[in-house]
């Protein structure tokens, strides 16, 4: 078993699996669609062919204020999960999936959460905070929170190492450019400004996502079209 990880990166449309050493080395990769019903027989078929691993670790997109760095899900971590869904309904669901089916079939399997919005919990107030009553902020955890943090915290090492630098040393601007993407200032490693806000709606234009859009516009829309 030694320190091998399963990692796994469950989609709205697709679920990518990976095993890696202690060394970073992917070992065993699998790229599919979805699975529906089948996911316990899909995990199955996996771990058959890549072997034992010593823990799994499960990327999830919306942290919300609750979790700001990678934790072991237990029961109650589990529940917070669920009380996320709608900030994130298209990519939070199927990660509690594979999470509540990964710890259902493999009890003694530790499962770690990684969140994609921890890595910009180091946002300043400036760039954190939207200009709304405070009470929103403060009662509702209503901020911009980021996404991609996995990719951008990524980018911004790979690209120290490419430039032969500490990443302390760095100002990057870092992007993550997809289906669904974003940018990301990165300063001497930490988050200090990115594009997506509350949800992964904002920012830039995207495959299936407006992007930013002027409130003003949607309002004024709505009462044009007599929605």
């Amino acid at each position: 078993m030694g320190d091998r990880v399963m990692i796994a990166n469950p989609g709205s449309s697709s679920l990518k699996l990976r095993v890696v050493d202690a060394d970073g080395r992917v070992t065993t990769g699998e790229d599919g669609p979805a699975p529906g019903d089948d996911l316990a027989d899909v995990l199955d078929a996996f771990l058959a062919q890549a072997g034992p691993v010593a823990a799994a670790g499960v990327r999830v997109v919306h942290g919300g204020a609750a979790f700001t760095g990678p934790v072991r899900v237990d029961d109650a971590v589990e529940a917070a999960l669920a009380d996320l869904d709608d900030l994130a309904p298209l990519h939070n669901p199927p990660a509690r999936t594979l999470i509540r089916v990964l710890r259902s079939t493999r009890a003694q399997l530790p499962v770690v959460a990684c969140f994609d919005t921890a890595f910009h919990r180091t946002l300043p107030d400036a760039a954190a905070v939207f200009a709304v009553p405070w009470r929103w902020t403060d009662e509702l955890g209503l901020r911009r929170y980021g996404f991609h943090g996995l990719s951008h915290e990524w980018a911004a090492g790979r690209a120290a190492e490419l430039l032969d630098a500490p990443v302390e040393s760095l100002r990057v601007v870092s992007c993550h450019l997809g289906a669904g993407a974003s940018l990301a200032a990165v300063d001497g490693g930490r988050s200090i400004d990115t594009t997506m806000g509350f949800t992964p709606v904002d920012g830039l234009v995207m495959a299936t996502r407006s992007g930013a859009v002027d409130p003003g516009a949607v309002l004024w829309a709505q009462r044009a079209l007599g929605l």
